[in-house]
C-alpha cells in the first residue's frame, strides 16, 4: 500500500485494524509556534496535550507486538509526549538525540542554541523488530590487528561499531541540500528517514505516517521497498508529498547509462 489521505490522523487510524502496523514515524506540532495551514499552534496550545493523547492511543492500537513508534519532539515538550507513552501501554528503547551542526539560534542573547532534538523511541513490547545499525570506526588501522580485552581477542566486526543513541544528521540548510528541500516548515532530512526506516522494519512492510507534513516518511519507506499509509490535514502538503514521491517514481524509470 501507497497512500496518503487528506484528513484527520485520529479519524483515519480509528479506521485502520488493530495490531497491523509495524512501524509508525511520527513528526506532530512541537508545540511552538508553527503555522501549518489548517492546524496553527499559536490557536492550539490549550487543546495540544489532550489532542496528543488521542494520536498516541490510536497509534498503540493499531502497532503489531513487533512493532516500533519514533516520535520527534522538542526538548520544550517532549517530556509530556514520553509520559503519555508510558500511559498508553508502549515500551520505553531509548531516547535519541538527533543532533546538527547549524543550530537553531531563536532563543536570545540570555540563552544557549538548540543543537539537537529528542527522538523517542518506544516498542509495543520486547520482541520488537530491529536491524542492527553500523557505524564506520574512527580508525581504520584497528580492522588490521586483533585487540586484547579482559583477556579475550576482539576482533573488530568489518562492517563497523555499532550506533549509538547519538545521531548526526544534518538540517536541510544550504545549498548542498536545494535538491532535497521543499517549501515546509519542519522537513526532515531524507537520511534521519531512511535509517528508521531500514533499520526498524522489514522489507515491504507497511510505515504508518500521521502527520505526513513534507513527506519524507513516506519517501523513505519507498525507497527502502516498504509501503506507507499517511494523513495530512493541509491539501496543499498532501500535493508536495505526493509531487516528490512522483518525482522518485520518475527517476526509477529513467535508464541506468
Amino acid at each position: 500500500m501507497r497512500k496518503i489521505i487528506h484528513g484527520d490522523c485520529i479519524e483515519g487510524m480509528h479506521k485502520l485494524p488493530a495490531g497491523e502496523i509495524n512501524l509508525i514515524i511520527a513528526d506532530p506540532p512541537y508545540n511552538l509556534n508553527k503555522d501549518f495551514g489548517q492546524w496553527k499552534e499559536t490557536e492550539k496550545k490549550g487543546e495540544w496535550k489532550d489532542w496528543c493523547r488521542s494520536w498516541i492511543a490510536e497509534t498503540h492500537r493499531v502497532l503489531s507486538a513487533q512493532g516500533n513508534i519514533f516520535v520527534y519532539g522538542i526538548h520544550h515538550h517532549q517530556c509530556w509526549v514520553q509520559c503519555m507513552m508510558y500511559e498508553a501501554g508502549f515500551v520505553y528503547r531509548r531516547q535519541i538525540i538527533w543532533t546538527y551542526e547549524n543550530g537553531f539560534a531563536g532563543y536570545g542573547k540570555r540563552s544557549l542554541n538548540a543543537h539537537y532534538e529528542p527522538l523517542l523511541w518506544f516498542s509495543k513490547s520486547n520482541d520488537y523488530i530491529f536491524h542492527p545499525i553500523r557505524e564506520p570506526y574512527k580508525s581504520q588501522e584497528r580492522l588490521k590487528h586483533k585487540i586484547i580485552k579482559n583477556g579475550k581477542i576482539w576482533i573488530p566486526n568489518p562492517e563497523g561499531r555499532m550506533a549509538g543513541d547519538i545521531w548526526r544528521f544534518p538540517v536541510l540548510a544550504g545549498r548542498r541540500f536545494k535538491n532535497e528541500k521543499v517549501n515546509h516548515p519542519t522537513q526532515k532530512p531524507l537520511t534521519i528517514s531512511r535509517r528508521i526506516v531500514k533499520h526498524f522494519s522489514n522489507p515491504r512492510d507497511t510505515v504508518l505516517v500521521p502527520f505526513v507534513g513534507s513527506g519524507s516518511e513516506c519517501v523513505a519507506a519507498a525507497q527502502e521497498g516498504r509501503g506507507f499509509i499517511g494523513f495530512e490535514l493541509n491539501s496543499d502538503y498532501v500535493e508536495l508529498a505526493n509531487s516528490r514521491l512522483r518525482e522518485l517514481d520518475n527517476k526509477a524509470e529513467l535508464p541506468i547509462i
